[in-house]
C-alpha cells in the first residue's frame, strides 16, 4: 500500500476487486491506449487490487483475425483474463471457429518477417492497384456497444467475480454498466481515453475519414451518464466531462511515466516519430512526410528520420533519409539516438502518449497544437508548437541547429515527468476514491448487521 491511502482503507480485510470490460487485450509497444491501461493496471496491482479483465467478443485482437493470441507475460501477471468462446491454456488463447482465419494469419506472420525492402515493394504494388489502406480494413465491432449475444458471458463473469468496481474501457461500452445483475454498491466507471465527439468533429472539419464511428455530443453525454465515475486522461477532457455529466464524479488520471537514461549518444540531425496503425497517426505522418520533411532537408541536408511502429504499414512511397522500421522490440536505442521527437498530428483528442513518452526519455519535441492537447504547460519548455508546414520545419531546424536550447528543453522534459507524471500523482486519486467508497459500504453493512442483532 502507498502512503496516499487513508487510515480507513486499512480496515478493509480483503483485496478490492476491479473488473474491466474491453474489446481488446492491451499489447505492449503497440498503441497509446494500450500503454495507458497497462500502466494503470500495474499501479492497481501494486496497491493490492485484484483485477479481472474480460473481453465479450471472440477475437481479443480486433485488427487481426488471428484465431490465437499469446498474452504478454506482463499483462498475464496483472490480470485474470477471460475472452468469450476462447480456451485459455496458460498465456495462450485459442478459438476454433474458422479455418480461414488460421490460414490468413499464417500468411500475415510470414509477411511480418519479410525484410523491409520487400514490404516496401508490397506497399508500392498496393498503391498502384489502389487497394484500400489497412487502417480502413477494421472490424465494425471495435467501437460497438455491448450486444445481446454478449450479455450471457458478461453476466456470468459479474456473478462469478463479484466486483467492487466495473470499468468500461471507452464510453462506447457504457451500456455494460446498466446490467441489472450488478450489485447496487458497485462503482460504475468509464475509462474515457478521449472526448469522442470532439475527435469526430475534427476529422469531419478536415475532410478525413476515420475508422471509428462519429459521435455527437448528445450521444456521448447519454453514454457518460450511465457511470458514476469518469476517468479523464487530461484536464481539458475532465472539465468538459464535468459540464456534460455534472452528476458524475470526474477524476483526471493522466498516464504515468518514469525518466529513462541513455546508453548511446545522439545522432546529429536524427528525428523520430513513433506511432501505431491508427488513422490520426497515418494522416499526421503522411502530411509531415509530404509537406514538412522536404523543407527540413533544405534547411538541414544531413537530417534523418526514423519512423517506428505499425503506422509504417500504411505509408506509401519512399522519402529521402527516412527509415520505416515498423514495430521494434526495444525502442530505447531509437530515443537515445534522436535529437528531436515529432508529434505532427492533425486530428485526435485525449492525451498524446507519444509526447509523454518522448519527455520520459528527455527529448525535445515539435508538435502541432493537436499534439499538445492537455499538455499546454509544456509549450515553450519541452515542446515547440507549429501548425503550418513552414512553421513546423523551422521549429525542427531551430532545435537541430541550437544544441544549447535543445539541451535546456531536454532538462525541462525530465523535470516535468518527475514533478507531474509519477505513478502516485497519476493514479492515487482513483485509488483513494475507491478505498473510501468500499470502506463506506463496509461501514454501512456493519451498522445494518448491528441494528439487526439489537432488534
Amino acid at each position: 500500500m502507498t502512503s496516499g491511502q487513508n487510515g480507513l482503507s486499512k480496515c478493509i480485510q480483503r483485496p478490492i476487486k476491479i473488473l474491466i470490460v474491453s474489446r481488446e487485450i492491451p499489447l505492449e509497444n503497440t498503441i497509446g491506449s494500450a500503454t495507458y491501461i497497462l500502466n494503470f493496471l500495474s499501479y492497481l496491482r501494486q496497491v493490492g487490487f485484484q483485477i479481472k479483465y474480460i473481453i465479450p467478443n471472440p477475437s481479443p485482437s480486433l485488427h487481426v483475425k488471428a484465431p490465437w493470441c499469446v498474452i504478454s507475460p506482463n499483462f498475464f501477471k496483472l490480470a485474470n483474463i477471460s475472452v468469450k468462446n476462447n480456451l485459455r491454456i496458460g498465456r495462450l488463447l485459442l478459438r476454433f471457429n474458422s479455418i480461414s482465419d488460421w490460414v490468413i494469419e499464417s500468411l500475415r506472420l510470414i509477411y511480418d518477417r519479410l525484410p523491409e525492402a520487400l514490404k516496401n515493394m508490397y506497399r508500392s504494388a498496393r498503391e498502384q492497384r489502389q487497394l484500400t489502406p489497412l487502417y480502413l480494413v477494421t472490424s465494425n465491432v471495435w467501437d460497438a456497444p455491448i450486444m445481446s449475444e454478449e450479455s450471457d458471458f458478461i453476466n456470468s463473469q459479474f456473478i462469478r467475480f463479484k466486483p467492487d468496481v466495473v470499468i468500461a474501457n471507452y464510453a462506447f461500452l457504457a451500456n455494460v454498466l446498466e446490467f441489472p445483475v450488478l450489485d447496487k454498491n458497485v462503482v460504475k466507471a468509464i475509462l474515457t481515453h478521449d472526448v469522442r465527439h470532439q475527435r469526430g468533429d475534427r476529422f469531419q472539419q478536415l475532410g478525413l475519414t476515420s475508422f471509428e464511428t462519429c459521435w455527437n455530443r448528445e450521444r456521448e453525454t447519454l453514454e457518460l451518464s450511465k457511470a458514476q465515475l469518469l476517468l479523464a486522461i487530461q484536464e481539458e477532457d475532465a472539465n468538459l466531462f464535468k459540464e456534460m455529466a455534472p452528476q458524475c464524479k470526474v477524476i483526471c488520471m493522466p498516464i504515468s511515466v518514469e525518466c529513462h537514461s541513455h546508453a548511446i549518444e545522439q545522432v546529429p540531425g536524427r528525428c523520430l516519430f513513433v506511432g501505431s496503425r491508427v488513422d490520426h497517426n497515418y494522416y499526421g505522418l503522411q502530411w509531415f512526410l509530404e509537406n514538412v520533411w522536404p523543407k527540413i532537408l533544405e534547411l538541414n541536408p544531413q537530417s534523418s528520420l526514423d519512423v517506428c511502429g505499425t503506422v509504417c504499414q500504411l505509408i506509401q512511397g519512399s522519402f529521402p533519409n527516412v527509415r520505416l522500421l515498423g514495430r521494434v522490440d526495444d525502442i530505447k536505442p531509437l530515443y537515445s539516438a534522436a535529437e528531436v521527437c515529432l508529434v505532427p498530428l492533425l486530428a485526435g483528442s485525449g492525451l498524446k502518449i507519444k509526447l509523454v513518452e518522448a519527455m520520459s526519455y528527455g527529448r525535445a519535441c515539435v508538435s502541432t497544437s493537436v499534439g499538445v492537447q492537455g499538455l499546454g504547460d509544456t509549450v515553450g519548455t519541452t515542446t515547440l508548437v507549429a501548425d503550418t508546414a513552414e512553421g513546423f520545419a523551422m521549429a525542427v531546424h531551430t532545435l537541430l541547429s541550437n544544441p544549447d536550447k535543445r539541451q535546456w528543453m531536454e532538462e525541462q522534459a525530465y523535470r516535468y515527468v518527475r514533478e507531474k507524471l509519477s505513478p502516485e500523482a497519476a493514479y492515487q486519486p482513483f485509488v483513494d476514491y475507491i478505498h473510501q467508497h468500499v470502506q463506506q459500504v463496509s461501514n454501512q453493512s456493519q451498522k445494518f448487521q448491528f441494528n439487526v442483532v439489537r432488534s
